[in-house]
């Protein structure tokens, strides 16, 4: 027992030593890298889409530019052909052709012995097999491998030519060009797809081809859904090197505006408020009058409460008549004075679930009705759901304002001369705030700390 005391005694000793000539028998470090926080965000989108006042609706009246073509070299008129024989090949990436060319998708790697060309080739003619339906040239989209200075036939030459053309989203344009077969070829041989964004436009043939070229004008209306659109021309007929002439390709914008008996109005897609973006500019309201208007509220990457904000509120009184002196108005008089509108500005605003532009009973209401427009900012928040779309009907009434089964009603009845020439203006503000770890906000909060002169926080 002595023995093992002594033996104990020694191992510690040495331990004790080796510990203070080493650092680690037994190590292990564990380090994260890359911690990383990132503020969320915030991003309300807010649209119009639909205004009706007095019964008459918002709408767009839109008028095709003729002036401006964005297709660059539609006509095919570049490069200009130089054989005698009246017909070439042109690589893709040639200067002037404006166009990207690839072969149709089963064309073979290989055919006859030859390989196919890269990059892909279009073909130009100047009236050889037929004349262009405008200018000197024309494109054959069953194209040929070695042009005029080889001695291949039959050879499989269809592409599909494109450009990526800079759109406005949403935007609408007139999309036009001519379709014709080549004269005295099969109908299997002329077939012509046409794309817009990667969506079919039109599929057109098979059309066999006469004694001379015939051509046919198509025009379609697409919309832009990105800032940059891609037109895609493609030929779907038997792929031989011959068939499917396009020429006159054109694509022209819509000058649009928008109308409504009785005023001035706008309408847009979810965006970002800007200049000229209103709700309400009428100039020549009576008692009765009523007007419907429907927004819709879109929050991303967040849950979020949105409030309806009127401010920046201004009656004007402009000038005193006759039937406002009658009744006595108080504003009427020398210097500078409020005008009485807003307070015959009733307002109602309900969530159209069912974005039917109308109220329908059991759908929520949110403020009203018959109640002050100038109010509004009293109204409840309005939960959204991320990248979800709210719909927010909002009904005025120039008078008393009822709500039933039947839908929203709207009464002039009384007397409301002291209103005339005068005039009301507001900012119409749409707030939203995170719903996370907010869940005490309310909109009279909002208000509270909401500059009047214009619509931001201070």
């Amino acid at each position: 027992m002595k023995k093992i005391l002594i033996s104990l005694s020694i191992i510690g000793a040495v331990a004790a030593i080796v510990s203070g000539v080493t650092y680690a028998l037994f190590n292990d470090t564990e380090t994260s890298t890359g911690n990383i926080f990132v503020a969320g965000t915030m991003d309300l989108k807010v649209d119009h889409k639909y205004a009706m006042y007095d019964g008459n609706l918002c709408t767009k009246d839109c008028v095709v530019d003729p002036n401006t073509n964005l297709v660059s070299n539609g006509g095919f008129e570049q490069p200009v052909i130089q054989s005698q024989a009246g017909w070439d090949i042109f690589p893709s990436g040639t200067p002037g052709l404006n166009w990207v060319v690839e072969w149709r998708n089963d064309i073979p790697a290989q055919w006859g012995g030859w390989n196919r060309p890269a990059p892909a080739l279009v073909e130009f003619q100047n009236g050889v097999a037929g004349a262009p339906y405008a200018g000197a040239q024309l494109a054959e989209l069953d194209s040929d491998w070695n042009g005029h200075v080889g001695n291949l036939n039959g050879e499989p030459g269809s592409v599909k030519i494109y450009q990526d053309i800079t759109t406005v989203p949403g935007a609408k344009y007139q999309l036009k060009f001519a379709f014709s077969p080549r004269p005295n070829t099969p109908a299997n041989d002329n077939k012509l797809e046409v794309k817009w964004n990667n969506v079919l436009v039109a599929n057109l043939g098979p059309i066999a081809g006469g004694g001379s070229t015939n051509w046919v004008v198509y025009t379609y209306d697409v919309t832009a859904s990105g800032n940059t659109t891609r037109l895609e021309f493609t030929d779907m007929g038997d792929a031989n090197s011959m068939g499917t002439f396009l020429d006159g390709v054109e694509l022209h914008p819509y000058n649009c505006q928008y109308q409504i008996i009785g005023g001035t109005c706008t309408l847009w897609d979810l965006k970002d408020l800007g200049q000229g973006d209103y709700y309400w500019n009428f100039g020549d309201v009576k008692p009765g009058d009523y007007g419907i208007n429907i927004i819709s509220l879109h929050a991303y990457s967040n849950d979020a409460y949105a409030c309806l904000i009127d401010h920046n509120i201004k009656d004007y009184e402009n000038v005193c008549i006759d039937p406002e002196n009658a009744v006595s108005d108080p504003s009427c008089g020398v210097g500078d004075h409020d005008g009485e509108l807003s307070g015959f500005l009733k307002a109602f605003v309900w969530v159209d679930s069912n974005q039917n532009n109308t109220y329908d009973n059991g759908e929520d209401i949110l403020y009203g009705p018959d109640k002050p427009f100038t109010d509004i900012n009293t109204m409840a928040r309005i939960p959204l759901t991320e990248s979800n779309t709210k719909y927010i009907g909002i009904a005025w009434c120039f008078g008393t304002q009822t709500v039933d089964a039947n839908g929203i009603h709207c009464s002039g009845a009384g007397n409301q001369d002291i209103a005339q020439t005068d005039s009301f203006q507001s900012y119409f503000t749409v707030y939203a705030e995170q719903q996370r770890n907010n869940s005490g906000f309310t909109c009279t909060g909002v208000t509270a700390n909401f500059d009047k002169s214009s619509p931001k926080l201070y």
